[in-house]
């Protein structure tokens, strides 16, 4: 009995010791309360099902209210002027008739794939054999979709595209060759023919203003098979206000609905700017090999694959973007250098909200709002220099946040709520001088709030753990909760101080071995610059 007293006795002080400490923690932080936070984020989901041919708007504000205490996002110009510009298009004389032609498929596809490889040609050769392995092309000179007709009939293929006032069926693929450009107006709808093996290859200058595309509801050839656009081979492209439906290849790289390609070692690389546009049932948005690529406010739902695949990319932004309900992941970035990943919101996706992986560095993800993914919210695997900063990243499935693998990581700012794995993970550290940056976040009933395994150095200063009680630290971490806890009590009142976990305190071994004076200091390498907190 004596016993069983000293026990509760012990247990009783604990969790006092426990409440003191967290309270000291807690004390320099907004101390909105859960209600706050749930109804903001009932608001959220709230405005994600309403009509998404509303915009961007309603999702944005909804995510700004979540992301700064219920403030009212401030009034934006006109969008437009939230890109930098668009590509460079070729200016045509309006008077000049642009030229069309026919041209062989697989000659041009050998083109694409000196670029970027030839995967799923084959199939497409099958899909579009109703064509005669034949492809319309422009060859020079400007057409708008309007103009087309007239241009085919005077060649005596009026068949190959049927329709008036706007509205168009294209029953062949077309392919604006270097020279060319094509126009799709305010208010044209384009349907691509599904039966036929319609698609658009873009090898010069292509625009679609607030315009329809979308594929045919007919049968394929091939069961799998739906129209896409593609850009490539130093191709331009500015899609803006306009909305997309039935396309994508599925499951062939670069045919995924709407897609920017090029090789690394180009002389001239695609280029593309995205904007103010929704795509819906369509396999994915994809880009590989271009630089500075700006995708911005344009809302994808739906997506069959991942909402927006991101390969080898060269700077970009991504901004004020709205993908829910995709098939797979949100945004997927592979090795990608350079991107601002900011203000996006990413819902119910069936795999990670964002998820950046092999030899992605210098990157930015800021205020994006994760929610509800099957996954993670984010993911980073084999990064360096990734900040992560000021995103709310509330009831997905698995972590809120989780690192591996990767070096010059900070993570900063963030509100981690109700994730049913560890609000933040980190594990698998690559270098033993590497030091992980965990500052000024917030915790709130997450299953564990900071969890760890086969890490290098841990550095927390100014998180806000009052709201995840009980499981504070899982893993490796879960030795070090006594320490904190003392530690907070003592030095909670102190803005710049700094506890710090290292694996020489007894964690999981790290993968990579050796003395860090007698190799090379990978940290050192990165050159990692961050943004100063406000």
């Amino acid at each position: 009995m004596r016993n069983l007293e000293g026990l509760r006795g012990r247990a009783v002080a604990a969790a006092l010791f426990l409440v003191a400490a967290f309270a000291v923690a807690a004390q320099a932080f907004d101390r909105d309360g859960l209600e706050v936070i749930n109804r903001n984020y009932a608001a959220l989901m709230s405005a994600l099902e309403a009509d998404p041919s509303g915009g961007v708007d309603a999702p944005l504000n909804a995510a700004y209210q979540l992301l700064n205490h219920g403030e009212h996002r401030p009034a934006t110009s006109d969008s437009a002027a939230s890109v930098r510009g668009t590509p460079d298009m070729e200016t045509e004389d309006p008077a000049r008739q642009g030229a069309v032609g026919k041209a062989l498929l697989a000659p041009l596809l050998q083109k694409v794939a000196l670029e970027t490889g030839s995967m799923g040609h084959r199939e497409l050769m099958e899909a579009s054999a109703p064509s005669g392995g034949e492809v319309l092309i422009v060859k020079s000179g400007a057409l708008t979709l309007g103009s087309l007709p007239a241009a085919l009939q005077s060649r005596g293929w009026s068949d190959l595209l049927t329709g008036a006032d706007g509205k168009y069926l294209l029953k062949m693929p077309l392919v604006i060759l270097e020279d060319g450009v094509f126009v799709i107006e305010p208010g044209d709808e384009l349907e691509m023919a599904t039966d036929r093996g319609a698609f658009i290859l873009n090898f010069g200058s292509l625009a679609i203003t607030d315009a329809l595309v979308k594929g045919s509801a007919a049968q394929p050839r091939l069961p799998d098979f739906h129209p896409f656009i593609q850009t490539a081979r130093g191709g331009r492209a500015a899609i803006t206000g306009s909305r997309f439906t039935g396309l994508g290849f599925d499951a062939r790289p670069l045919m995924s609905g709407l897609s920017f390609a090029s090789s690394p070692f180009a002389t001239q690389k695609s280029r593309g700017v995205v904007h103010d546009n929704v795509f819906d049932d369509v396999r994915s948005v994809e880009v590989t090999g271009i630089d500075d690529f700006e995708f911005v406010r344009n809302r994808i739902q739906h997506a069959r694959g991942i909402g927006l695949r991101l390969e080898q990319l060269k700077g970009g932004t991504i901004r004020d973007n709205v993908i829910v309900a995709s098939g797979m992941h949100g945004i997927l970035a592979i090795g990608s250098t350079g991107l601002d990943i900011d203000g996006n919101i990413a819902a119910e996706n069936g795999g990670r909200g964002f998820f950046g992986r092999d030899g992605i560095g210098h990157l930015t993800v800021s205020d994006n709002v994760l929610v509800a993914n099957r996954e993670e919210g984010i993911s980073i695997a084999g990064g360096s220099c990734v900040d992560i900063r000021g995103n709310a990243v509330l009831r997905n499935r698995q972590d809120g946040i989780t690192i591996a693998q990767s070096l010059g990581i900070r993570l900063a700012g963030n509100l981690l709520v109700r994730n049913q794995g560890s609000g933040i993970s980190i594990n698998d550290s690559i270098s033993p001088a590497d030091s992980v940056e965990v500052s000024q976040n917030r915790f709130v009933a997450n299953n564990v709030g900071l969890s760890a395994e086969r890490f290098a150095t841990i550095r927390l200063s100014g998180n806000n753990f009052s709201d995840q009680l009980p499981v504070l630290f899982g893993d490796a971490l879960q030795y070090e909760t006594p320490r904190y806890l003392g530690w907070a009590r003592s030095n909670g009142e102190k803005p710049d101080a700094v506890f710090e976990i290292s694996s020489a305190r007894g964690g999981s071994p790290l993968i990579f071995q050796g003395d860090s004076t007698g190799m090379f200091r990978l940290s050192d390498m990165t050159g990692c610059h961050f943004k100063e907190l406000d």
